[in-house]
């Protein structure tokens, strides 16, 4: 009774994957604790198996979202990084340019007072 959802690899479309798979499982343990719910005391066995695959969809849920999070969390990471060197970089060319364009006053002006 217990199926097992397929992972790709971690990237944006692997979360993207991840987040629908989750969506999924979350619609299917809602229809089988419904299910579940409304069976009568003859049905215990049947209940006990939905019971232990909702723990398993719950659990394949959890490890996906954990998942989601780490790859949220690596690329988080990596713009964080990206954003800091453009700022040094700007900073750098700012620098360099105020730095040239004080230097070519000085040029002119000491030009224009020979």
């Amino acid at each position: 009774m217990e199926k097992q959802i397929s992972e790709r690899s971690p990237s944006s479309e692997g979360n993207e994957h991840r987040a629908y798979t989750i969506r999924i499982l979350e619609d299917r343990v809602l229809r089988l604790e419904t299910v579940a719910g409304g069976l009568s005391d003859r049905y215990e066995q049947l209940r006990t198996e939905m019971r232990q695959e909702i723990s398993s969809l719950r659990d394949q849920m959890k490890s996906l979202e954990t998942k989601v999070d780490n790859g949220n969390r690596i690329v988080n990471g990596k713009l964080d990084r990206l954003i800091g060197g453009r700022a040094v970089l700007t900073a750098i060319v700012t620098l360099a340019t105020s730095i040239l364009g004080t230097g070519m006053v000085h040029f002119a002006l000491s030009l224009s007072t020979r």
